[in-house]
């Protein structure tokens, strides 16, 4: 070897090592997909079955409320971390961080880890049997099987990702909290309705089949239209005096 082949110049030139900076972009896409923003108005729900009344009072603790807050947030933190690893070679840009990205198998820790983290904090706060219904079906509806492409199933799937929130919080039920939890799922089989028919486009790219398609436009007005009597319903269905049933009555009354 003479030095006029400078053998380092060579390998000086060559690029370096994807291994750190390559992992942190990863797990900077996964916290992004994680997308915060679409599901933070969610984040206050499992107040909604916790014993506000007593917490006022004094006579019970708050921190399995806290608990509550904290798994429910972690649960949507993994659904949409979830969704947005399986959709995004058919979702717009605007909506899913992954598209277009290379995307690597460590975007999805984030995603998994708020999972693990959910049960955790479910476990505090008494619901660890609603948050791991949710986890599970946000799996099942993203993921395999894809429950998402199948009219009616998918509908429904998504219900229970959300609905589970409201039991997050360990305490006993009342009437009032399951009449305010069958108000609470028409409001969600409607506003997903509503958002199957306006992603259509992207569903039909990715080969979901969902149920906004089956029912057509007509359909879907109908549906709307029937599941928003739910409206006023409760008054008929909250029969207990819990502060969710007061709340649920005020939203009735504040939105026709």
């Amino acid at each position: 070897m003479t030095y006029s082949e400078r053998p380092w110049e060579d390998r000086a030139g060559r690029p370096a090592p994807r291994g750190r900076a390559g992992l942190a972009r990863q797990l900077g896409l996964g916290l992004r997909a994680l997308r915060a923003r679409q599901w933070a108005h969610f984040v206050p729900l499992p107040l909604a079955g916790a014993p506000l009344g007593d917490m006022l009072s004094g006579t019970c603790l708050i921190e399995p409320v806290l608990w509550g807050i904290l798994a429910g947030a972690l649960c949507l933190a993994c659904a949409y971390g979830l969704n947005a690893h399986a959709d995004r070679g058919t979702d717009v840009p605007g909506k899913n961080p992954l598209v277009g990205a290379e995307v690597g198998a460590a975007a999805m820790v984030p995603a998994l880890a708020c999972g693990l983290s959910a049960m955790v904090a479910a476990g505090h706060s008494g619901g660890p049997g609603a948050a791991a219904v949710s986890l599970a079906t946000g799996a099942l509806y993203s993921a395999g099987p894809r429950l998402k492409r199948l009219p009616g199933v998918g509908t429904l799937a998504n219900v229970a990702i959300f609905a589970p929130l409201l039991a997050l919080v360990g305490t006993p039920r009342t009437p009032g909290f399951w009449g305010m939890s069958l108000v609470f799922t028409a409001l969600l089989l409607q506003n997903q309705l509503v958002h199957e028919r306006a992603d259509a486009g992207e569903d039909r790219r990715a080969g979901a089949y969902t149920t906004a398609q089956w029912l057509g436009r007509a359909g879907v007005a109908a549906a709307g239209r029937w599941l928003a009597l739910a409206g006023p319903s409760p008054r008929r269905c909250c029969w207990g005096r819990g502060p969710g049933c007061a709340a649920l009555r005020g939203w009735s009354s504040g939105h026709g």
